[in-house]
């Protein structure tokens, strides 16, 4: 099978698991009860959670970066293959707002919304991070022209963003920017995901995956993931070398995602896991293919979880679940809700992989059903 058409198990097996472990994730953080939060388990889990986002904006990058790398002449100029591009991205976006909706209703959308005030739909989330850094990278390709120059410059980027992070979360850029932007540049309320230091992991996805590709031209596959594996490992022990040295006490707290030493350590944890992905791979090739499945739809997959939890359909005032039920659960029900939701949203999105591969036709008619029905549903609340 040609480059062109062949699909990487493991890049859709790794964005597979992360978008499953991201529903238990906001289960848990949507119903846990907090007096249990400071439990040794909590803390445990809370740190593997931290790493589901990491990983779920660096594959966007290196899938980019694939994607790239076969339309590179077609990127160059803004023809059509550029805008299609394009268009993905924005749609990515639309949806990440879509999901921003409070109470599910344009009316009431309308009436409280204000450019410069807070509101939870300006709020910046992960698929807004996501969209962004795919759109800037985009349009770096015409910007720079040339391979190398261009990926030598997302690495650069992507260490500067993460180390600049932290003076630009000092700065007050909500008072100066509208609230509709200062959502992207530090993190604020309802913004947990701004591009300082997210789109830092994008881009390093994307100038990791260029070394991929070539290493794969010259057949160095299995070289490169045990570079990888090792590159990862050393910023894990650089991390633990800097918390354990006797001479400065670090201060850990939580795993506050806007120090940069937490950014290398999540980015050292995220390479090793891909690099084990790759190596299951060569192993058990696509397996578990359900897994492989749901990474293939893993737009939808988080989209329908999102809004079972936090979507504004339920109660007579378009409340969430997560409002609706609060969180005032036992480790055994969030597990329990967990895993409930879990088996839904993996069966849907294998059902929408079927449907998307053996009736094409008709899921065009399906989607556009549906999207035309929350329209209305929208309008008419």
């Amino acid at each position: 099978m040609s480059d062109e058409k062949k699909r990487f198990y493991f890049i859709d097996q790794f964005r597979g698991w992360a978008v499953l472990f991201m529903v238990e994730t906001h289960v848990v953080n949507a119903f846990l009860l907090p007096g249990l939060h400071s439990s040794l388990a909590y803390k445990g889990l809370d740190f593997f959670n931290g790493l589901i986002a990491p990983a779920f904006v660096f594959i966007a990058g290196f899938s980019f970066a694939i994607v790239a790398e076969r339309k590179w002449d077609d990127f160059l100029r803004p023809g059509t293959v550029f805008w299609k591009q394009f268009m993905r991205c924005l749609q990515i976006l639309l949806i990440g707002y879509l999901l921003h909706v409070p109470r599910f209703s344009l009316r009431w959308l309308f009436h409280t919304l204000k450019w410069n005030e807070k509101h939870i739909f300006w709020g910046v989330d992960v698929l807004h991070a996501i969209a962004v850094s795919l759109l800037l990278l985009l349009l770096f390709i015409p910007l720079w022209r040339r391979k190398e120059r261009y990926f030598v410059f997302l690495a650069a980027t992507g260490l500067t963003v993460s180390l600049l992070t932290p003076l630009l979360f000092a700065l007050p850029v909500e008072k100066v920017l509208p609230w509709a932007f200062s959502g992207y540049l530090k993190r604020l309320p309802y913004s947990q995901f701004p591009l300082f230091p997210w789109l830092g992991y994008a881009f390093m996805g994307a100038a990791v995956s260029r070394l991929w590709q070539e290493a794969r031209k010259q057949a160095g596959e299995e070289r490169f993931f045990r570079l990888l594996f090792g590159a990862g490992a050393s910023l894990v022990a650089v991390f633990l070398i800097i918390i354990l040295q006797p001479f400065t006490t670090v201060v850990l707290g939580t795993f506050n995602p806007a120090k940069p030493l937490f950014f290398f350590l999540k980015l050292g944890l995220v390479m090793m896991l891909l690099s084990l992905l790759w190596h299951w791979e060569q192993k058990k090739g696509n397996r578990p293919a359900p897994v492989t499945a749901v990474g293939q739809e893993s737009l939808p997959a988080y989209a329908f979880h999102i809004a079972v939890i936090y979507g504004g359909f339920s109660g007579p005032y378009g409340h969430s679940l997560a409002y609706l039920i609060g969180p005032n659960r036992s480790w055994v029900e969030v597990g329990l809700m967990a895993l409930a939701l879990i088996l839904v949203t993996a069966a849907l999105s294998l059902g929408w992989h079927w449907l998307k591969k053996n009736r094409p036709k008709f899921a065009k008619r399906v989607f556009w059903c549906g999207v035309i029905t929350m329209l209305l549903f929208m309008v008419f609340r």
